[in-house]
Order: C-alpha cells, then structure tokens, then sequence
C-alpha cells in the first residue's frame, strides 16, 4: 500500500497528558490539494480535539463525590516534632516549682519523718524522744554546703524519793533523749533531695538513740539503717542513703578567675573582685553569675535615675513618719516620683 495511506495497528494504552495527533492528508505531494491552504485549515478544524467550554454536570459530581470520600479518610498518624520550650519559660517553670516546694516543705519533712519512724523502728525514736517533745525539725540558713545535720543529747536525771533522802534505793533515774535534724534552707531545693537529706540523718539518730554508736558516725551499723531505709523507700520515694552527700548546690553567686579558671560559690555576694584574688594564682576574679550588667560606653552599669531618687527621698520619708512599715515608705516614696 502506498505511504501516505495510515496503517491500522492495535490500539494500546493512552497516555493521559498526551493530545491526539492530528492524522495526515490522503492527497500526495503532486496533487494541488496538498498545498491549498483551505483544504488544510479545514482538515485541521475537523480533526483538532474539540475543547470543552461547559464540562459535564455528571461528571463534575462524580468527581467531586470521589474527593469528598477520599478526604473523609482518617488523617495520617505522623508524628510532628514539637517547638522546644524557650529559656523564658523553662525559668518561670523553676521559679514556680520552686515557690511551690517551699510553700510545702515543711509539712512534706514532717509527715516523712514520721513515715521513715514507723516504719524503720516501729516508733522508736519518738517514743524515747517523748519526753523532751519528740524529734524536731529545724530549717536553718547558717549551713551553706551541708544539707543537715543529726543533733542528739542524752541526759541522765536522777531523783531522791522524799521519804527517806539517804536510802539509795529511792533514788530514780530517767534517761532523756534530745534529737533534732536540722535541714539547710540554701541546699534543699526540691522533694527529691529534701526526703534523701531526712532519710540520711534518720539513720543517724537511729544509730545514737538504738545503737548506741557515737564515735563512729559512719560505721555498719549506720549502713545497716542506710539499707533499711533504701530497701523500704528506694522504689516508692527513690530514697537512696550513702555515707555522704553529693548534691549540686545551686550557689546564687559566682566568680571566676581570669587566669587559672579557678570558680568560687558564694550564697551571697561576700566577694569583692577590686579586694579579692584567687587563692591559687592571685590573679583578678571576674563575677560569672549572675552576670553584671554593662553601660553602653563599656563601662560597669550604674545605679538609675529612679535608684537614686529612692535613695534619697528613703531617709527623708522615714524621718517624716517615724514607726511605718516598710511597705508604706516604699509606696509614699514611690508615690513623690
């Protein structure tokens, strides 16, 4: 057969971006057909693919009823990682905790304590310390690197009988036990450390009061309370008695030295760089926490307008209203700025 006469094949797949082809002219070359420009306009007007103005409404439905189903699938289960808290909100999550624990700790201290006699000793401790008003709890700020401290006093009482003053055997002796535990208000921070810090000194009174061990303050004998005390708590309350402490003490204050590195803690701020030096290299010591403040010229920040104002308008305001709490000078000094 000819060329120009298109061969019939069997029809495969379709692909759907690709348009039909527009099929060739039947005239050849040689006839005039073939080059009349309006036999080929037409030609391609009547076999171009027709263009849709209005799209069919059934169809249109149909394929709006197929998204419709396919978007009321459940939604993917992909795990989306989440923004990690900011530096702002972790502090005001501290201070919060913080404010929190110190408006309970000292009802936490004393039901644990009476916890950790009840169950160690059966009621040991208190009832031999019945007499001088049972074992104390006392929060103190003078120790700034120990957690607590166990303080135990025995006192022996002797008493004459009235009737016959001589008679040896009228005379009675008590035994009096005086115990406290004193807890550190600068080291003890949370639950955690605070129910370790009692469960520690417990032992200790235990091993003075029942063991009858005074010289020996880390002995077995205390590692025989130590265990006790961990076997009955360590799961519960994650109590874990060692011989010592070994805590993170969160100083308020700190400095560094520029040469040799060497870090000092302070709870408050006894150090003064312009009159201190290391004790390892005497070298400067510079304030790393909290850090201080600078001017814009470079220079160490001074006190501001309004820190000066209160300065001196306190001592006047006091003189004017001699016996008023510091509160209302306060509010009548910040009241004139």
């Amino acid at each position: 057969p000819p060329s120009h006469i298109p061969q019939h094949q069997q029809p495969g797949l379709v692909s759907p971006k690709k348009l039909p082809r527009i099929p060739n002219t039947p005239h050849r070359a040689s006839s005039d057909a073939f080059w009349s420009r309006e036999f080929i306009d037409d030609w391609n007007d009547e076999h171009s693919p027709k263009k849709i103005l209005f799209p069919d409404a059934t169809k249109s439905k149909t394929t709006t009823a197929k998204k419709t189903t396919s978007s009321s699938k459940p939604p993917s289960t992909t795990t989306t990682t989440s923004k990690p808290p900011s530096k702002t909100a972790l502090a005001a999550s501290a201070r919060e905790a913080k404010k929190s624990f110190a408006a309970a700790k000292h009802a936490l201290a004393e039901s644990f304590l009476a916890e950790l006699d009840e169950t160690i000793t059966a009621g040991q401790l208190s009832a031999l310390a019945a007499s001088t008003g049972g074992i104390k709890l006392n929060w103190t700020n003078k120790l700034n690197t120990t957690a607590g401290r166990a303080n135990w006093k025995r006192e022996t009482v002797r008493t004459k009988a009235a009737a016959d003053p001589t008679s040896s055997a009228s005379v009675t002796t008590t035994t009096k036990h005086h115990a406290s535990i004193e807890l550190a208000e600068k080291v003890i921070d949370d639950e955690h450390r605070l129910l370790n810090v009692i469960a520690h000194e417990f032992c200790h009174l235990a091993n003075f009061m029942i063991s009858g061990v005074t010289t020996n303050p880390h002995g077995k004998e205390f590692k025989v309370w130590a265990a006790r005390c961990s076997r009955a708590f360590g799961e519960s309350r994650g109590i874990e008695v060692t011989t010592k402490h070994s805590y993170d003490i969160d100083f308020k204050y700190a400095w560094t030295c520029v040469d040799c590195g060497m870090e000092f803690k302070r709870h408050s701020r006894s150090i003064d760089p312009k009159r201190h030096r290391c004790g390892a290299c005497k070298s400067e010591l510079r304030q790393t926490k909290p850090v201080p403040r600078v001017a814009k010229d470079g220079g160490k920040q001074g006190p501001s307008e309004y820190q000066v104002f209160m300065k001196e308008q306190m001592a006047v305001v006091r003189g004017e209203n001699p016996g008023s709490p510091q509160k209302e000078i306060m509010r009548l000094v910040a009241g004139r700025w």
